[in-house]
């Protein structure tokens, strides 16, 4: 028995995506969560967006061994877009993580590929 797939999302069509987000001279694809991340893989730098979330946040890149990479703070995360420079770090997998003070606690991974 053959799996059903959902069709991806197009601009107008409800789907799982939202594809109506232009950025400079990329067409920026980004799930409905707390926070998303492009181009992923990623090489040279990674936009990070937090559709999902408001005031406030701790970001930190850590390594696959749970070392410590960068950390930086986002004053205000409703409509902002932080840009990571990872021409820095070795080829592989990261975690992005967002901490807000309410406890919020968000991870999602990142391959670099430089």
């Amino acid at each position: 028995m053959a799996a059903a797939l959902p069709l991806v999302a197009m601009p107008g069509n409800d789907g799982p995506f939202t594809t109506d987000h232009w950025t400079t001279g990329q067409f920026a694809q980004r799930d409905l969560g707390m926070i998303g991340m492009y181009p992923n893989p990623a090489s040279g730098q990674v936009n990070i967006i937090y559709p999902g979330l408001t005031g406030e946040a701790t970001v930190s890149v850590l390594s696959e061994d749970g070392r410590l990479m960068e950390s930086f703070e986002v004053g205000e995360t409703k409509d902002a877009r932080s840009t990571l420079n990872v021409s820095g770090l070795d080829n592989g997998i990261y975690l992005i993580r967002v901490i807000q003070p309410s406890g919020l606690d968000i991870t999602r991974q990142l391959i670099v590929a430089n």
